[in-house]
C-alpha cells in the first residue's frame, strides 16, 4: 500500500523538526561548556562528546573505547567509593538522580574537581535500567573560591580567637549569640557550645544591675524591655560604650567597659550586632589596692621597728618615724631642722652622695650600704641603710625613702659571726653535693671537701687560690668535646647554664653527668661580687630519663621506633640534608589485604604478621637506617644516604622478601603483600611535608593494583655519586 503525499510530507517535516530540536539541544549543551555522557547500562557502551575528554585533557579517540571503567580510571581513589555508593542507589531507583562532586586526574597529571550529574531514562519491564545519560562540567574554579571562602573564615576566625584578652560576643538581630571568641570564654567561663545558637547575651549581666537600668523605662502598660532591646537601642545608630557588672557561669563578678556596634550587611540592611568587653576588674582592684597600700604605708612608717624617713632631694628630712628619732638620740621637731650630711659621719659620706647621684640618674633603683651615724650624745650608730627613689608618674624625681637599722651591735659581735662561718663550713663539708665559691673572674675562694675530693682527689689540699678552669671543666651531652666558657658561665647576666639540662663535668677522663645551681654574692654596694656554685652529681637520674624517651619512642610489639621517635629522627634527617647537601629518601610502606587477616585470624595472628615484616623490613636496610610503625599496618623507612634509585632498588628487594613470607599460624600459613611509596627529602622541608610526600606515592601504588613501588617521578632525574658506583659495580 503506497503511502499518501501527505502523509510523506508530515514525516519529512517531523523528521526535518526532530534533526532542528536534535542541532538546538547540542548548541545549548556546546554553550554551557558541559560535557555529556550516554550509557548503554546492559551492554557497558558509553558514548561521550569531545567537550567530556577536553575537561580531563584527552580526545575522544585517545580515550576509546570510552566504558565506565574509562571514568572509574581517571576519578581519585578517595572520591570512588562515594560516586559509585551515589551511582548504585539511583540504579536501584533509590534516588531520583545521580549527582557527584569528584576529582578526576587530568592528562598533565593534576586533579580537577567535576561536577557529574545524570539520569536513567529508560528501563526495562522489570524496572531494570537500559539506558543512562548525563553531563559533567569543571568546577575547579568554584571548589578553589569554596575553599579560599572557608581560609578566610578561618582567619578571621583566628584573629578574633588570638584577642584573648577582649571579649567579643557576636549576635543576630533578634539576639541569639552566633559568636563567642576566646576571650569570652576566658572572661565568662562559658565554653561557645554553651552559648553559640542558644542564649541571649543578656544572660551575662548582673540581674539586680540591669532591674534598676531597666526600671524608668517601663512603658504605659506595665512592661519593660528586655537587655537586649535597651542596649542595641543606644547602639543602633554607631558604637555605644558602658560599664556594666558582668556574671561569669560560677557566679564570679566582674566589672567590664561594653562597646556595642551594629553589623550591617552588603545591601545596608541590619544583620546583627556585635559586643566587645574589657575586663576591668584587675584595674579596679589594682586602684583598690595602691589605696591600701597607701594607707598601710602611712601606718606601717609611723609604727615601724625600723628607722624610717622621707628625705628631699636636697638631703633634708622631711618627715622621721619614731624609730629612727630613737635611734639617733634626736627628737622630730631637731631632725626636721637639719640634712643627713650633717648627721653622716665623714669617712663614709662620699660613698653615700656617690649611690644618691646612681639613683637620680637612673643607673640603679635603690641601693644599701652600711654607714655611720653621729649620734646626739656624741656617739657611732653604726645603721644599714637601704634607699630608693620615688618618682611621679612623669618619671621626674620627687624624694627618697630611706630604712635604717641599728646594726651597732652586730658590728661588735664579729666572735658571733666567726663562729657562724665554722658552723657553714662543717655543714657544707658534710654535704654529698660539690659546693663552690668564685669570684667572677673564676678564682676559688672556697670549696667543700666533696668538691675537693671530686676535683682534686681523695687527701689533696684545699683548692681555694686555684683558677676554675685549671682544675674543671664542663661540656653537654650535645657537644661533649666543647667545653663551656668559664667567663659565660660566671656572668650574672647569662643564662648560658639555664639553656642547659644536659651538663657533664669532666672528671678523671671521664664525663659525669651534673646538674650546676648558681646563687649570686653582692657586696655592701649591692654589686654582684662573686657566685655560690653547687654541682650534684646526676648520673642516675639521666640513666632513668634517657630509659624513658628511650621507652616513649619504641612500638612494643615490633620494637621498631613508633611515630613520635620516627618524627624526631626524620626530622634530624631533614637537618643533616639541609646541612650536607647528601641524598636521603623517605619511604612510606602500607601492607596489601592486613585487614582480613585480623578478621579471620585474630588480632594475634595480625600481631604475628607485623613482627614478621618489621623483621623483614629491618634486616633488609643498613643499621644506620631508621625503620619505624607509624600504627596499625603502615611503616616507614628513613635512608640516609640514599638517593631515590638506590631506595628503588632497596623498596624492590624488600617488596620481594615479603612476597616470600610465609607465616605459619593454627596449622595454615599466612602472608601479606605491600604497598611502597618513596619520595626524596629536602631541607627546610617539614616533618608533615615529607610524610605526605612519601604516602602519596604509596596511595599511587596502591591505586596501581598494590604490590608494587612508586617513586616521586621529577625527582628521578638526579644523579647520585652512589648510584654511580653502584652501575659500575653492577655493569649498568
Amino acid at each position: 500500500m503506497s503511502q499518501s503525499p501527505t502523509s510523506a510530507s508530515d514525516a519529512a517535516e517531523a523528521l526535518r523538526e526532530m534533526a532542528e530540536q536534535r542541532h538546538r539541544l547540542e548548541m545549548i549543551i556546546e554553550g554551557t561548556a558541559a560535557g555529556t555522557w550516554e550509557w548503554n547500562i546492559p551492554g557497558g557502551q558509553m558514548r561521550v562528546n569531545e567537550r567530556w575528554a577536553e575537561i580531563v585533557g584527552y580526545t575522544r579517540e585517545e580515550l576509546a573505547p570510552i566504558t565506565p571503567e574509562t571514568f572509574f580510571r581517571l576519578v581519585h581513589p578517595d572520591d570512588l567509593a562515594q560516586s559509585n555508593a551515589l551511582l548504585s542507589a539511583h540504579l536501584e531507583g533509590r534516588s531520583p538522580h545521580y549527582d557527584s562532586l569528584c576529582r578526576m586526574r587530568h592528562k598533565q597529571g593534576h586533579w580537577i574537581w567535576v561536577q557529574d550529574r545524570g539520569r536513567v531514562y529508560e528501563r526495562d519491564a522489570q524496572g531494570h535500567p537500559l539506558w543512562m545519560a548525563g553531563a559533567h562540567a569543571d568546577v575547579t574554579d568554584l571548589q578553589q573560591a569554596r575553599q579560599d571562602a572557608a581560609n578566610m573564615r578561618q582567619r578571621l576566625q583566628a584573629v578574633v580567637d588570638a584577642s584573648d584578652e577582649v571579649a567579643v560576643i557576636a549576635t543576630d538581630v533578634d539576639g541569639v549569640v552566633n559568636l563567642f571568641n576566646t576571650g569570652a570564654q576566658k572572661l565568662l567561663g562559658y565554653r561557645p557550645e554553651e552559648v553559640i545558637g542558644r542564649v541571649n547575651p543578656g544572660l551575662f549581666h548582673d540581674p539586680d544591675e540591669m532591674r534598676s537600668y531597666l526600671q524608668p523605662q517601663m512603658d504605659a502598660e506595665g512592661r519593660m524591655p528586655t537587655i537586649f532591646e535597651a542596649l542595641t537601642a543606644h547602639a543602633a545608630q554607631g558604637t555605644w560604650s558602658h560599664q556594666w557588672t558582668f556574671l561569669r557561669k560560677d557566679g564570679e563578678r566582674r566589672q567590664v567597659r561594653l562597646s556595642i556596634s551594629p553589623l550591617d550587611g552588603a545591601g545596608g540592611s541590619r544583620i546583627g550586632y556585635v559586643g566587645m568587653a574589657v575586663d576591668l576588674t584587675p584595674l579596679l582592684q589594682v586602684r583598690e589596692q595602691a589605696f591600701v597600700a597607701a594607707e598601710k604605708f602611712a601606718g606601717a612608717f609611723s609604727s615601724a621597728a625600723l628607722g624610717m624617713a622621707l628625705v628631699s632631694l636636697e638631703g633634708r628630712w622631711l618627715d622621721v618615724n619614731d624609730s629612727l628619732c630613737g635611734i639617733l638620740g634626736y627628737t622630730r621637731a631637731e631632725l626636721l631642722q637639719i640634712d643627713f650630711q650633717t648627721l653622716t659621719h665623714p669617712d663614709d659620706l662620699h660613698t653615700d652622695l656617690a649611690l644618691l647621684g646612681d639613683l637620680l640618674a637612673g643607673r640603679r633603683e635603690h641601693y644599701h650600704m652600711e654607714k655611720r651615724y653621729l649620734g646626739k650624745a656624741g656617739n657611732l650608730v653604726w645603721g644599714r641603710l637601704s634607699v630608693s627613689l620615688v618618682r611621679t608618674e612623669n618619671g621626674e624625681p620627687l624624694h627618697f625613702v630611706s630604712q635604717i637599722q641599728d646594726v651597732t651591735a652586730q658590728r661588735l659581735s664579729g666572735q658571733q659571726l666567726r663562729e657562724s662561718e665554722q658552723r657553714t663550713r662543717v655543714t657544707l663539708d658534710a654535704v654529698a653535693d660539690m659546693v663552690l665559691t668564685l669570684d667572677l673572674h673564676g678564682g676559688i675562694q672556697y670549696a667543700n671537701a666533696a668538691a675537693t675530693r671530686a676535683l682534686a682527689g681523695e687527701g689533696a689540699e684545699a683548692l681555694a687560690g686555684s683558677q676554675l678552669q685549671e682544675v674543671m671543666e664542663l661540656t653537654t651531652e650535645y657537644a661533649p668535646r666543647s667545653p663551656l666558657d668559664v667567663a659565660v658561665l660566671l656572668d650574672p647576666d647569662s643564662n648560658a647554664v639555664d639553656l642547659h639540662s644536659d651538663l657533664l663535668l669532666s672528671v678523671s677522663a671521664h664525663l659525669l653527668p651534673v646538674d650546676l645551681t648558681r646563687a649570686w654574692l653582692c657586696d655592701e654596694q649591692g654589686q654582684v661580687s662573686g657566685a655560690v656554685w653547687v654541682i650534684r652529681d646526676v648520673t642516675q637520674q639521666r640513666a632513668r630519663q634517657r630509659e624513658a624517651r628511650h621507652l616513649a619512642e619504641i612500638d612494643p610489639l615490633t620494637e621498631l621506633s613508633n611515630r613520635r621517635g620516627f618524627e624526631a629522627h626524620l626530622q634530624q634527617a631533614i637537618t643533616r640534608v639541609a646541612r650536607t647537601g647528601q641524598s636521603a629518601s623517605l619511604m612510606y610502606i602500607d601492607l596489601d589485604h592486613f585487614k582480613p587477616v585480623n578478621d579471620t585470624h585474630g588480632h594475634l595472628a595480625g600481631d604475628a604478621v607485623l613482627w614478621a615484616v618489621a623483621s623483614v623490613l629491618r634486616h633488609g636496610v643498613r643499621d644506620s637506617d631508621i625503620v619505624a610503625r607509624l600504627g596499625g599496618d603502615e611503616f616507614a623507612v628513613i635512608l640516609a644516604g640514599c638517593s631515590l634509585k638506590r631506595a628503588r632498588r632497596i623498596a624492590s628487594d624488600l617488596l620481594e622478601a615479603m612476597r616470600g613470607l610465609s607465616i605459619p599460624w593454627d596449622q595454615r600459613r599466612l602472608s601479606v603483600g605491600a604497598s611502597i611509596g618513596i619520595a626524596p627529602l629536602f631541607g627546610g622541608m617539614s616533618v608533615d611535608d615529607a610524610v605526605a610526600a612519601a604516602d602519596a606515592q604509596c596511595y599511587r601504588a596502591k591505586a596501581m593494583g598494590r604490590d608494587n613501588v612508586q617513586v616521586e617521578a621529577q625527582a628521578l632525574g638526579a644523579v647520585d655519586p652512589l648510584d654511580a658506583l653502584d652501575a659500575s659495580e653492577s655493569g649498568e
